[in-house]
């Protein structure tokens, strides 16, 4: 067990226990050392765009579609018409500025944080905000039990120490032997600033973001995708906070962002290998599709991805889903129909199981270490 130079309120050290994800950690680091297209800069501004941007906002329960966002970042003239559109464009504008990559320092971070800000908070928060962060108490997470208090931010007079020794982390300590190694410093940087709290609102999106910033400067590429794989695995993550709050130990986070992002590496592994195995170009909605697929449990059926995306996007109807989304992919002989069911999906059309292409699902199985279904 290691002691961090991070500590909480009541003075004691962030521990680590590098055993419990050392594993996950080698194995990580062999599978990315393998694939050479996920550690270009290319791959990572290609996954930071619509698809991120989508998924960063989704951590905290918006559900926006890729092509929704695609639309709103291209409508130079309604960009600002609301609060969703704000949310979009901040994000989308904050990546532009990570990606130019300026040094992470405390007034770098205040116009990161004016960046994704911008418009979205309200007038109290405003008035309380001192030079860099907040000059006031913030809620995180609320419990339905009454007897529990609320989780909070530290208080605001300690934000600006906590703060310097957030930076002094993420610049001085060399916690790096390879690019996983990064990945998992990056995300000590996320859970501390999450426990921080600095500011009032949009503290979960400028600390994600603050963590792909840190690993866009150390040429960490593959592990960018992490946002994905709290939104799509991710029903522990605000769980898996608390405990390393409970027991200080922030194995369990790491442990959990390993996890979640090997497996969306691995999506990403097989959506490559079908983009090369077809002649069709794949749209962003192809591609959405197929990550939902891939990311699916039991059966393949039609009705059961409609459930999918409408948990996770705002609802349509099956057979505008089937239409738009799973028949394109038909037709471009990437996904086949298997059988069909007595149930009806939709009209007089029976529910159909899907299953990929054989021709298209031409990879090395024995890299596929996280989803059983493709191994």
């Amino acid at each position: 067990m290691q002691n961090l130079p991070l500590k909480f309120l009541n003075g004691m050290p962030i521990k680590i226990r590098r055993e419990r994800f050392l594993e996950a950690r080698d194995n990580l680091e062999k599978f990315i050392s393998d694939e050479p297209e996920l550690g270009t800069k290319e791959f990572a501004t290609k996954v930071m765009r619509s698809y991120e941007v989508k998924t960063n906002n989704q951590v905290e329960g918006y559900s926006d579609d890729v092509e929704e966002i695609e639309e709103i970042i291209q409508d130079e003239e309604h960009k600002q018409d609301s609060f969703q559109k704000r949310r979009i464009v901040n994000l989308h504008n904050g990546y532009d500025y990570i990606l130019e990559e300026p040094p992470i320092n405390k007034d770098t971070l205040k116009e990161l944080y004016a960046i994704l800000s911008k418009g979205l908070l309200n007038e109290k928060d405003l008035k309380h905000m001192g030079e860099f962060y907040r000059n006031g108490p913030v809620y995180i997470f609320y419990s339905s039990d009454i007897t529990v208090s609320p989780d909070q931010g530290i208080p605001e007079e300690l934000i600006d120490s906590f703060m310097n020794d957030y930076f002094k982390f993420l610049n001085n300590l060399d916690f790096s032997g390879n690019i996983t190694d990064e990945y998992i410093k990056s995300q000590i940087l996320h859970f501390y600033f999450v426990y921080i709290h600095p500011y009032f609102d949009v503290n979960g999106r400028t600390s994600r973001t603050t963590s792909m910033w840190y690993l866009l400067l150390k040429k960490a590429y593959p592990y960018i995708i992490f946002n994905r794989g709290i939104t799509l695995n991710g029903k522990d993550y605000n769980k898996v906070i608390l405990d390393v709050k409970k027991y200080k130990d922030i194995s369990y986070f790491i442990s959990y962002m390993l996890k979640t992002v090997a497996t969306e590496l691995e999506k990403e592994y097989i959506l490559s290998s079908i983009a090369k195995s077809t002649p069709h170009n794949l749209t962003i909605e192809d591609h959405q599709t197929l990550l939902y697929l891939l990311s699916m449990n039991g059966l393949l059926s039609v009705k059961d991805f409609a459930s999918i995306y409408n948990h996770l996007h705002d609802k349509k109807k099956i057979q505008v889903i089937y239409e738009s989304m799973i028949d394109p992919l038909i037709q471009k002989g990437i996904l086949e129909v298997e059988r069909t069911t007595h149930k009806n999906m939709f009209g007089d059309y029976p529910n159909e199981i899907l299953r990929f292409n054989p021709h298209v699902m031409e990879y090395d199985r024995d890299k596929i270490k996280s989803l059983k279904r493709y191994r």
